[in-house]
């Protein structure tokens, strides 16, 4: 079940949205398997830190974030990943890992470009079993999404 503070922003923000329930999927890749869906629609947030502040740069599930390209597209000292351990308070009431990148969580987001240009998008809900639906244009405005061209990096082999 989406925790109901999400469920709140959302509606309250109006948001339109589609939630899914699926069997447990921790990894991104699970997720898009859970739901029938490509990878490539699975908005996977990643916290990162930019010069000390915490951030959600969303990639696709196959991929990976560049760090590199969102450090020079934010003309930033240094942007690295943050373990789940040093943010899971942060983005209470999820579950560590399943944060949906929306601004009711006071950070800013920065996503691929590619995930940007799809028409709809799948997220976490705030569980490992939850997901949500949302039109990505709507997304983008409502959430005051930076859209960073190349943050997405091939997954490394």
């Amino acid at each position: 079940m989406i925790p109901s503070m999400i469920d709140s922003y959302l509606r309250e923000h109006r948001l339109r949205f589609e939630h899914y329930v699926h069997p447990r999927a921790v990894p991104a890749q699970r997720l898009a398997a859970a739901e029938h869906v490509p990878g490539a629609r699975v908005a996977k947030a990643v916290v990162v830190s930019v010069d000390g502040h915490v951030a959600l740069a969303v990639v696709s599930a196959a991929t990976h974030v560049d760090a590199e390209v969102l450090r020079q597209a934010l003309h930033a000292q240094e942007v690295h990943l943050v373990p789940e351990s040093r943010f899971a308070d942060r983005f209470w009431p999820c579950e560590p890992g399943a944060e949906p990148p929306l601004s009711m969580f006071g950070v800013p987001i920065y996503v691929d470009a590619d995930v940007a240009r799809e028409p709809w998008l799948l997220m976490r809900g705030g569980t490992h079993e939850d997901a949500i639906q949302v039109d990505t244009d709507d997304w983008l405005l409502s959430e005051r999404v930076r859209i960073v061209e190349g943050l997405a990096a091939p997954p490394v082999m």
